[in-house]
């Protein structure tokens, strides 16, 4: 009998030291039906909304081994239950993150792509374009209204919507948003985009990192889910002040609706503060226009004269907060820039003081020849914006748009082809000249010729390198694809979406867009790495530049992972503060000692 009593209170002991020595861990999920499970070593453990942060679920275990294997369960009821088809892994120091049902990647880290130049000066970065990791949107509003919107796509319509943002890290609610269908000529496509606006708190006052207005961007003629995402990371590696994209998925009314390039809404003024004026506020206002299209007529920026009145100038669209005529505004500030850009090409001094920020322009520029921005100024005048920062005196112009690159299925072979002696190229659906005076009279200026040219060699040798590129293009879509794989087998929103669109996407046409070095593409087009390593090559052998093995990294990468860096230091800081874990470890060899001393005794 002494020897039982001793053997159960050994048994309790080693109970107890286990008990003392395993780790408090934190797992969480995000799910939008059904009540969660956590599946740990096939023990369950039911999961409890987290308050105030729907759709997140919470449970708190002790952990004695790591690292931990688990994945989840989602209970729908009577015996209706689902689970994850892989087996999550968990480190000890790993922090608690918002993973979500179904997604085997919470997080990834990207390799990144090397700076060709420093930043802008006035950025000031946000968090929510951190993209190691695809967010989640999940928006609440009345079914008739956006059915509405549904049933007629080119409405500008806005409904009142309630709006959560999820990451890994935090979840955000704004109560008082409104939702509207987004684009220009994407409207009829059977997978639409939308624009959220009025994200923020009521209560806190406090925005979605710095932005209160969105895009989700449907990128549905793009196979890859990439194209956009590259273009604006080449743009931010060139140091141009641009707007920023990411991922997440969207569900509305807790229908699953697919993956979109979150992007920022360019004519927001929080986007035009936190891109050129350090996210201060402005204290004048600053005139902002829109470069447009009208049938024949392209904002092409030529000076025609100082008549206000001619149709050439209409296509110069005021977009600031101040109440002015078209006359007012032309006559101040577009033909006075105008005219500017045409005295250029008539003097060829050092000195020359322009009012526009040519070297982001040029920049600009640069990207949209090497990228191929079939849709953009060069080749199709349009899609941009010009903003003056009154403080700054100072004029810069905004290019936007960027799905319509790198080979996309729209005019290809010219845009790869035609070199950079002979570009614009002329296009078959295409009724404008080639005159573009900002970029022909400064590429005829002999400093910005010059400097335009260094722009070119500069990104060929750093961000525009095909060694730089593709392994980033294989992180991004281990990324997202499995979200890619749910996107194109979902129900598309657009009641009356155009029927000639062609083929959807599928999960092929993914794979083969992203992999693939051979011309044939989706709908007619290149895949990604057969234009970049091609326009790469063609480029450099017209410049006579020669590309080396490797890329170039003298300024370093650049990246916008703030939340990664700060969980890393959290848990830096965190394994500082436990390590050894003394006082665990004196109860335990107390509780070994008083076992052994309770087995003396009884013998």
């Amino acid at each position: 009998m002494r020897i039982l009593n001793t053997l159960s209170l050994l048994l309790i002991s080693a109970k107890e030291l286990l008990r003392i020595n395993a780790e408090r861990i934190t797992f969480k999920v995000l799910t939008i039906e059904g009540t969660p499970i956590l599946n740990l070593n096939d023990t369950h453990y039911p999961m409890d909304p987290v308050e105030g942060s729907y759709p997140l679920y919470q449970v708190t275990v002790d952990v004695q081994e790591f690292p931990a294997e688990y994945n989840y369960i989602l209970d729908y009821g009577d015996n209706d239950t689902e689970q994850e088809e892989f087996v999550r892994q968990r480190d000890k120091d790993a922090p608690s993150l918002n993973e979500f049902f179904g997604r085997s990647v919470t997080i990834k880290e990207h390799p990144l792509l090397p700076r060709a130049y420093n930043e802008f000066p006035y950025l000031k970065k946000s968090k929510l374009y951190d993209d190691t990791f695809v967010a989640s949107i999940f928006i609440t509003c009345d079914e008739d209204e956006i059915g509405n919107l549904h049933e007629d796509t080119e409405s500008r319509e806005k409904i009142k919507a309630e709006v959560i943002y999820a990451n890994p890290y935090t979840v955000r609610t704004f109560k008082n948003a409104t939702l509207s269908i987004s684009g220009a000529s994407t409207r009829d496509m059977p997978k639409v985009s939308y624009k959220i606006k009025d994200l923020k708190d009521e209560t806190t006052d406090k925005e979605l990192f710095g932005r209160t207005n969105i895009k989700l961007r449907a990128e549905y003629t793009d196979a890859s889910f990439m194209r956009e995402k590259l273009y604006g990371d080449i743009l931010n590696s060139v140091g141009a002040p641009t707007s920023q994209f990411t991922y997440s998925r969207l569900y509305i009314n807790k229908e699953p609706i697919g993956l979109f390039v979150l992007s920022d809404n360019v004519e927001s003024s929080r986007y035009l503060r936190y891109t050129y004026n350090n996210g201060n506020k402005y204290t004048v206002p600053s005139p902002f226009y829109m470069g447009g299209r009208d049938g024949d007529i392209f904002s092409d920026m030529t000076y025609y004269g100082d008549d206000p009145n001619l149709d050439e100038y209409k296509v110069y669209l005021y977009k600031g907060d101040e109440d002015i005529t078209p006359d007012e505004y032309l006559e101040r500030d577009i033909i006075p820039l105008l005219k500017e850009i045409d005295g250029i090409k008539s003097d060829n001094s050092d000195n020359l003081k322009l009012s526009i920020d040519t070297e982001s322009f040029l920049k600009y520029m640069a990207v949209e020849f090497l990228g191929g921005g079939v849709d953009n100024f060069w080749t199709l005048p349009g899609n941009y914006y010009l903003f003056k920062d009154t403080d700054k005196n100072k004029w810069y112009f905004i290019d936007t748009d960027f799905h319509y690159t790198f080979g996309c299925s729209w005019e290809p072979e010219a845009m790869l082809n035609t070199p950079l002696s002979d570009f614009p190229p002329i296009l078959e659906m295409d009724n404008t000249n080639k005159n573009r005076p900002l970029i022909d009279n400064l590429r005829g200026h002999p400093t910005y010729g010059k400097q335009f040219y260094e722009i070119m060699e500069r990104l060929l040798k750093t961000a525009y390198h095909p060694n730089a590129i593709f392994p980033r293009i294989d992180s991004l879509a281990e990324l997202i694809r499995e979200d890619v794989y749910e996107d194109v087998l979902l129900k598309r929103q657009n009641k009356n979406a155009d029927k000639s669109m062609g083929k959807a996407v599928d999960s092929e046409d993914f794979e083969k867009e992203i992999t693939s070095e051979e011309e044939d593409g989706f709908r007619g087009g290149y895949p990604l790495r057969y234009f970049i390593n091609n326009k790469a090559r063609l480029t450099a052998n017209e410049l006579g530049l020669e590309i080396p093995n490797n890329f170039e990294n003298n300024l370093g990468f650049y990246e916008n992972t703030a939340f990664v860096k700060e969980a890393n230091e959290t848990n830096k800081n965190n394994k500082k503060d436990s390590s050894g874990n003394p006082l665990s470890l004196s109860r335990g060899i107390f509780s070994i000692f008083i076992s052994f001393f309770i087995t003396l005794m009884l013998f």
